[in-house]
């Protein structure tokens, strides 16, 4: 009986601590929602009020840049603040404003607000991580008694060991039965649409005029965000597609995340970003990277074609993996400038294109619009399903007119992936946070080929044409690189590459009197599971003045653990040349470094020439 009463006043105990929250725990498995729409009913963001507190303020050159802080909700009985950056331009006007949310690992940014307020534009960078974002203040971000965040690595106050995002409770989720609000993504998006309260209550700030952004994580939050009315324009970093859920195609294992679920179905219909798209009335631009693996490729346009309305990009910085480059950056702002300060920018529409079959021939055109823009059109196309490390290959497009087509095989059992990348000139070029740009890309839509059975094993049987991995004759076309010094390729994982293990490595080198230091660095991350061997590493010294060719084994490359590489089993490669003498990275995106590297080829045979192992 004394058992009883106690346990009695133990939830009459938890009742009267919910009471005042924010939202009410659903008891049973019949109130849990089962769509967005659902999940979403009755939830105003603006019925509590925001309790901001302004911590520290810095004004230099016209701008002005706030801490603050500022009530999220409560939730099981505790007060949940967020900290923030609040940037303005010092006008005295109603500005443009717009939502920023960083990504996973990240905090918000002090210079980034700055750079958006110099552009004319309010923004409010919410640190929902919670790392500390100066030196010299204490108060930041404070979830209470949940924890939407990444763990005690990054959140001191971490009420868990990692990331949460199945739909399981605990003692840190709102609802002690299955529901969409135990994921973070829920709280977060929470978070979100109280970030855009702040933001329309703000003096500086035009509240018709409101935009949301962030990069990554950031992205999915932008995503689940973009449903509420009060945004006229989103724009989501490398991150925000949905059908995370459904493997690729073949089956390539690691592909989804359904394995994190019990309950998949409730999870598409509530959390999953598909269930947000076809809700989302605002326009969208798509900032992407060709082989990200947080926002597949593919999944884009799956995740596009769900919008009710047209209005709609998508640009991608090419053979990059979550990284876009300034002629991606760039269209953050056109794309606010133009749809939230109202100043047409001109923004071309989705370049249109088709793809006909016929017996075994594909045939891909585009019609980019604008054309008195445009500086360049590039297609490319792949048969592999697994879109985090495939090979895009550029075709040779014929011009006719105003017309851009190319004919590409069509091969039993693979799909088939094609698109253009149209590059166009801006009038004049735009100075961006790090880097400047004169050109921005806007992509066709992916035109894709899907027969009814896909089979993996056929990619290793397309024919082998392409002896010559690289020259350099096209410049570092099919490479990316971060730090414009080191460049990264995906061309290991070309079908058309023989990829023979017992074939070797040959770098032909002119050192041109250098001192050099070559270091090539491959990794498996993002294949199919079993594929994956981890990193691999070679460095080697060289010097003199003649060409000399250099002849690498697979086995020369030292591995993480006891496997030995493979080369068909290379997702990542990357060349970094060092000056010994300067101890810096030669810029092999340019054609001065590039000529230290007159070729690499894969192939058995020994050159006929110096050589040197």
């Amino acid at each position: 009986m004394q058992l009883f009463k106690i346990a009695l006043l133990v939830n009459l105990l938890s009742l009267s601590l919910c009471a005042g929250d924010t939202l009410q725990p659903y008891k049973t498995v019949g109130d849990v929602p089962q769509n967005a729409s659902e999940l979403w009913k009755g939830y105003d963001a603006r019925n509590e009020p925001l309790d901001v507190r302004i911590i520290k303020e810095w004004k230099a050159d016209g701008i002005v840049t706030r801490y603050v802080t500022f009530t999220v909700g409560t939730f099981k009985g505790a007060e949940s603040r967020i900290a923030a950056y609040y940037s303005f331009p010092d006008n005295r006007k109603k500005n443009a404003a717009f939502v920023w949310s960083h990504g996973g690992g990240q905090r918000a940014e002090r210079n980034r607000g700055r750079y958006f307020a110099s552009q004319g534009f309010a923004t409010i960078d919410i640190n929902w991580l919670g790392r500390p974002m100066e030196s010299d203040i204490d108060i930041n971000t404070d979830w209470g008694n949940v924890d939407p965040t990444q763990g005690p690595r990054f959140y001191s106050k971490a009420l868990r060991k990692s990331w949460k995002q199945n739909l399981q409770p605990d003692e840190f989720s709102i609802d002690p039965v299955p529901s969409p609000r135990n994921t973070n993504w829920f709280l977060l998006a929470v978070a979100a649409r109280r970030a855009i309260t702040f933001l329309e209550r703000q003096p500086e700030v035009d509240g018709s005029k409101l935009g949301f952004s962030g990069f990554s994580m950031g992205g999915m939050i932008t995503a689940l965000t973009a449903t509420d009315p009060r945004l006229k324009a989103v724009v989501p970093f490398v991150g925000g597609t949905g059908f995370k859920h459904i493997d690729f195609l073949g089956g390539v294992q690691g592909s989804s995340i359904r394995l994190h679920f019990k309950d998949v179905e409730l999870y598409r219909k509530t959390i999953d970003a598909s269930a947000y798209w076809p809700r989302v009335k605002c326009p969208v631009m798509f900032i992407s990277s060709s082989n990200d693996f947080h926002s597949v490729f593919d999944r884009i346009y799956q995740s596009m074609a769900l919008l009710k309305h047209a209005n709609w990009r998508v640009t991608t910085n090419m053979h990059q993996n979550h990284g876009p480059g300034p002629e991606q950056w760039a269209l953050l702002n056109l794309w606010f400038d133009q749809y939230l300060k109202g100043i047409k920018q001109s923004i071309p529409i989705t370049p249109p294109s088709t793809l006909t079959v016929s017996e075994d021939t594909a045939t891909f055109t585009v019609t980019p619009k604008n054309q008195a823009r445009l500086s360049e059109t590039e297609i490319y196309f792949s048969y592999d399903p697994n879109g985090r490390t495939r090979f895009w290959n550029r075709a040779d497009a014929e011009q006719k007119g105003a017309n851009w087509s190319v004919q590409l095989p069509v091969h039993e059992n693979l799909p088939l992936y094609v698109f253009a990348l149209c590059r166009y000139r801006l009038p004049q070029s735009i100075q961006l946070e790090r880097e400047k740009t004169s050109t921005f890309t806007l992509n066709s839509i992916e035109q894709t080929l899907v027969p009814a059975t896909v089979e993996l094993e056929q990619l290793s049987q397309l024919p082998k044409t392409r002896m010559v991995f690289e020259d350099f004759g096209s410049g570092s076309q099919d490479w990316s690189s971060r730090d414009l010094r080191s460049i990264k390729t995906y061309k290991f994982q070309s079908p058309d590459l023989d990829r023979s293990n017992s074939n070797r490595l040959w770098f032909h080198i002119n050192p041109q009197e250098k001192r050099l230091a070559l270091r090539l660095n491959a990794g498996s991350k993002f294949l199919n599971q079993q594929d994956n061997l981890g990193d691999f590493s070679y460095t080697i010294n060289i010097d003199g003045n003649q060409p000399q060719m250099l002849e690498i084994n697979r086995e020369d490359f030292k591995g993480t653990s006891d496997k030995t590489l493979e080369w068909s089993k290379i997702a990542t490669f990357e060349i970094t040349l060092i000056d010994r003498d300067s101890n810096q990275k030669v810029d092999l995106t340019s054609e001065a470094g590039q000529a230290l590297i007159d070729s690499i080829q894969l192939k058995p045979n020994t050159p006929q020439t110096n050589k040197k192992k």
